[in-house]
């Protein structure tokens, strides 16, 4: 990625007849937001109508989201979130519940049942009212434990259609498929939905016994087909075509490994939206470039999912600064939009400047001179379900719901150089002709430093003087809150002269020598790029030149 680089246009949806109550189709949306069903689980209960359709839609308008995917099914299993007719799919209500959120749960799904009018086809409405679109998701085999989400008798029912872990089930069972096939079936035929979409992040890779592992390649893509081929039947009967989406893990690499066969899914016209997504984290580096590339020629359109809740590092939840730097990212990588995610762990915490990210992100264009923070971390959460059980299925050097991560980096004195790739999607330059930028900040977070090492910072090749930093005590190292164990941040200005570049900049650092009496090894932890701006082009005259 380079400065300046030129976006992809985004593609026009094919012109169709329109549905009832909306004059015409709505273009393809920029920014998608992904509602999980947690507002069930914050809302107090009982939850209102009114309550009901400002948590899906309302708090949305006027934002530039134009596009709301909702999941309409519960955490941990598919009950129905709406009057369902299929009877294996009725919740098993427990007598004694596990936790505060899910009875919350419980109690607001009670009270959208009993609503005369159909709350969701109101939200849908408001949606298409607003030139918004809405649809429908599941995950598709989700592992939340039942202290978290809620059991179908379809579920309770038959233990023997789970995998050895008694979580997940069995994809390689006909019966399984055959009963999700009828939900999502349901759901589209019920409501005048623009898409469904497959959680396939929920969890990753965990669908079939070992021993069916390389035959569930060729029936999870039968499978897709079928699911495309129903969603047409739907969409050609109401004379609106109904979109399929599906969220998969960051990179190319980890979906084959673990059996998605993307580059099939996109070239047979089985997908419509994909969105890679990296799990319950916050990154700047992720590689949607080569999902791009992949999708290129096809109708399939590449969407970025830049954060999930925490992150990076031990932000939580992530800073709006951080969210902002993933998004333009990814932008310059060529996407066609933004599908936030999890993006309610702001409105919990009542970060209301952060709803400011809603206007923002859906265009790289009002992400410019913006204040970022472009940091490159380890992985802020783990993968949900990284349990022995799992890992048996789909053994694994890193979890399957991360990237392969630059830092933590052991450095060695004497040892290789370190080089850590920092993408900026900024166009520093510009900015700097512009008059807007007002500051460059490094922070490296630095483990275990004794103070007598000899060490050599380099930024795209030019030297970064030690004299120059100002050190602190890290706030994202753990466990180290009074800097006792030396876990220091070296903190350099970086806003005046060229150091910075839009595009791929390259930190290096080599460690010469180290005291040989200490064990702990020096590490690079951390790194932190904060891009601060004017809003108005502020100078005091001009250079003279001598």
């Amino acid at each position: 990625m380079a400065a300046g680089t030129a976006l992809l246009p985004v593609s026009a949806r094919t012109a169709q007849p329109p549905a009832s109550g909306r004059e015409k189709a709505p273009p393809v949306p920029r920014l998608y937001i992904h509602h999980d069903g947690s507002f069930f689980m914050y809302v107090p209960p009982p939850i209102t109508l009114e309550s009901f359709v400002y948590e899906t839609v309302g708090r949305l308008l006027g934002t530039q989201v134009d596009g709301i995917i909702c999941h309409m099914f519960s955490f941990g299993d598919t009950v129905p979130m709406f009057k369902s007719e299929i009877e294996e799919a009725a919740l098993v209500a427990p007598k004694m519940l596990k936790s505060v959120n899910n009875w919350r749960n419980l109690r607001n799904r009670m009270a959208l049942l009993k609503m005369e009018a159909d709350p969701w086809k109101q939200s849908i409405a408001t949606a298409h009212a607003n030139g918004k679109e809405f649809w429908s998701a599941m995950r598709f085999n989700d592992g939340h434990p039942d202290s978290y989400g809620l059991r179908s008798s379809f579920s309770l029912k038959h233990p023997e259609y789970f995998i050895k872990d008694d979580i997940h089930r069995d994809f390689s069972l006909p019966e399984v498929r055959a009963f999700r096939l009828r939900q999502v079936e349901e759901v589209c035929t019920l409501y005048d939905l623009d898409g469904f979409e497959f959680d396939f992040t929920r969890d990753i890779g965990v669908h079939f016994p070992p021993q069916k592992k390389e035959a569930g390649v060729g029936i999870l893509n039968a499978y897709m087909n079928e699911i495309r081929q129903m969603l047409n039947r739907v969409g050609q009967k109401r004379g609106q075509p109904l979109k399929f989406g599906v969220r998969v893990p960051a990179t190319p690499e980890i979906c084959k490994q673990v059996g998605y066969d993307v580059p099939t899914w996109i070239k047979e016209g089985l997908i419509d939206v994909l969105t890679p997504s990296v799990y319950y984290d916050t990154s700047c580096e992720l590689p949607f470039g080569s999902f791009v590339e992949m999708a290129r020629g096809s109708s399939c359109l590449v969407y970025a999912s830049v954060m999930e809740g925490v992150g990076p590092g031990r932000f939580a939840p992530p800073p709006l600064e951080a969210v902002r730097a993933a998004a333009l990212n990814a932008w310059r990588q060529g996407i066609q939009g933004i599908n936030l995610f999890n993006f309610h762990h702001q409105t919990i915490t009542n970060r209301i400047q952060d709803v400011t990210l809603l206007s923002e992100i859906g265009s790289p264009h009002t992400l410019e001179y913006t204040r970022k923070l472009y940091m490159i971390a380890g992985q802020a959460g783990h993968y949900q379900g990284q349990n022995k059980s799992i890992t048996e299925y789909a053994p694994q050097e890193h979890p399957l719901g991360d990237h392969p991560r630059q830092v933590p980096v052991t450095i060695e004195a004497g040892g290789p150089v370190v080089a850590i790739r920092i993408p900026v999607g900024d166009n520093i330059a510009e900015a700097r002709a512009k008059h807007l930028l007002t500051g460059l900040v490094l922070r490296l977070d630095l483990c275990n430093v004794t103070g007598d090492e000899e060490i050599e910072f380099s930024w795209n090749g030019k030297k970064i003087p030690l004299a120059m930093a100002k050190m602190d005590v890290s706030q994202q190292y753990p466990w180290n809150w009074n800097g006792m164990h030396s876990q220091l941040e070296a903190k350099f200005d970086l806003t005046h002269g060229d150091w910075v570049k839009g595009g791929d900049n390259i930190l290096k650092i080599r460690l010469k020598n180290r005291p040989k009496d200490i064990t702990l090894p020096f590490m690079l932890w951390a790194v932190r790029l904060e891009v601060d701006y004017n809003v108005l082009p502020l100078r005091i005259g001009r250079e003279i030149e001598t």
